[in-house]
């Protein structure tokens, strides 16, 4: 059963955010059976009318047991920034070489759609809404490879001996 509320609720609310986790989630069953918590309680956090608050507690168990990405997404929003999420490879990978053809590819697609909507570009584009899709999607792929790597050297200096010079 997918989670699919009655009442309307403000676009980017908070009531609108956990609407979607718990959709994200799987439902009010499943949100019930992870949060130990009835039927009734559980709209009462998506009720647009109501006062009932999920705890942040409750929120990070919902994030954890799940691979719901909205309240990342969400407060991401809020900091001015945007969520992606880094796919964990399993293999051994060349990085050096995957971060030389990710750099190249990233350089000539930023340049050519800077050229494209750049209004001062000797030939100025357009870019309708499905090729933008399209550029965002290749876009945060490269994103995610040099979060992806960010990640990576992170794991190298968390995992530093201070006491080795």
């Amino acid at each position: 059963m997918t989670f699919n509320p009655l009442k309307r609720r403000k676009y980017g609310s908070t009531k609108a955010v956990i609407s979607e986790l718990f959709r994200q989630v799987g439902g009010i069953p499943k949100v019930m059976e992870i949060l130990d918590i009835g039927r009734t309680r559980a709209y009462d956090f998506t009720d647009p009318n109501g006062d009932a608050e999920l705890s942040l507690e409750r929120v990070e168990k919902l994030v954890r047991e799940t691979d719901a990405t909205v309240i990342s997404e969400h407060f991401a929003f809020l900091a001015g920034g945007v969520f992606l999420p880094i796919e964990t490879l399993e293999e051994d990978v060349d990085w050096h070489g995957i971060a030389s053809r990710a750099s190249q590819k990233n350089a000539a697609n930023i340049g050519g759609i800077l050229d494209s909507i750049s209004p001062t570009s000797v030939t100025p584009g357009y870019i309708d809404a499905e090729e933008a899709r399209q550029l965002i999607k290749k876009l945060d792929q490269h994103f995610s490879l040099l979060a992806h790597q960010r990640q990576l050297l992170v794991a190298i200096i968390e995992n530093e001996d201070p006491d080795d010079p």
